[in-house]
């Protein structure tokens, strides 16, 4: 199922003109992950990496919060600096895989936290481990399509 065409209606695309394609990005990216990633996640990656646009950004139609999903590019390069500036965490970044951000505070990563893998959030500056993150769902499509987690994605 194509997420961008399913869109949740409570939500909404800032932008519209995705740049697909970027499968030499994807497909480090898969390399480069610590963790398996689901494959709806991935196919989503195919549809807006294909430019370095920084990713997508989604409207919460009735609350007027952000949700930003990275392109893969900008997925790596945030690995890559927190493998770098936060070496100390390795054992974090070896557990979990940074997908995005609330334009804010918030990070939205894959992991096997204490409901199981899945999607979760925690704000960034106590991204020490994962315990203590919430679970926004088990998979990009069910928390895009489906609506599930949406509150708990925008809450704090």
């Amino acid at each position: 199922m194509d997420i961008i065409e399913n869109i949740n209606e409570r939500l909404s695309l800032a932008d519209e003109d995705f740049a697909s394609g970027g499968e030499q990005a994807v497909a480090k990216l898969i390399e480069k992950s610590p963790i398996k990633l689901p494959e709806d996640y991935i196919e989503f990656l195919k549809r807006i990496s294909g430019a370095e646009n920084g990713g997508t950004e989604l409207i919460v139609n009735d609350r007027g919060a952000s949700i930003w999903i990275w392109d893969a590019q900008t997925a790596i390069q945030n690995y890559e600096d927190n493998q770098e500036f936060n070496a100390s965490l390795k054992d974090l970044w070896d557990k979990i895989w940074l997908i995005g951000n609330d334009l804010g505070d918030l990070a939205f990563f894959y992991a096997e936290g204490k409901d199981g893998f899945g999607l979760y959030r925690k704000e960034m500056g106590s991204l020490v481990s994962v315990d203590g993150a919430d679970k926004i769902a088990d998979t990009l499509t069910d928390f895009l399509v489906n609506g599930t987690g949406i509150d708990v994605a925008i809450s704090l």
